[in-house]
């Protein structure tokens, strides 16, 4: 998915539902689903990804694990993006120690935001003509 500036202020000032400790990362690696772990960066130009995580070196196993970086040296009100696979994935923001959930995706074009705890806005991520 493409974040523009508007979305990434929203991201940044839902209020979530919920919050934990630590974010669900993914742990394993697989070339089909390419799960990862991302900080996103605004920039004049627009929101850039950072990848946080990569499949473990080894690239004779089969099962291969995701390395992801120390999470909690990211500053408070970063956002970071967790995706499983195409179609689920989740945004995540730093508040004072942990980490509240802002928004998810269990559809490629379709984004829950949680402004108001769980009573998601859904955002239509289908770029318009």
């Amino acid at each position: 998915m493409t974040i523009d500036e508007g979305t990434y202020l929203v991201l940044r000032s839902a209020s979530g539902a919920f919050t934990c400790r630590y974010p669900p990362v993914p742990k394993r690696w697989n070339s089909i689903d390419r799960p990862h772990v991302a900080l996103l960066l605004p920039d004049t130009g627009g929101i850039f990804s950072v990848f946080l995580s990569q499949p473990e070196d080894d690239e004779s196993k089969v099962d291969r694990s995701l390395e992801v970086s120390d999470l909690s040296r990211i500053p408070p009100k970063s956002i970071i993006e967790i995706r499983h696979n195409n179609a689920q994935y989740a945004y995540y923001r730093r508040d004072n120690g942990s980490w509240t959930k802002v928004a998810e995706a269990s559809d490629p074009f379709v984004v829950e935001v949680f402004s108001h705890g769980y009573a998601p806005i859904i955002m239509n991520m289908i770029p318009q003509t």
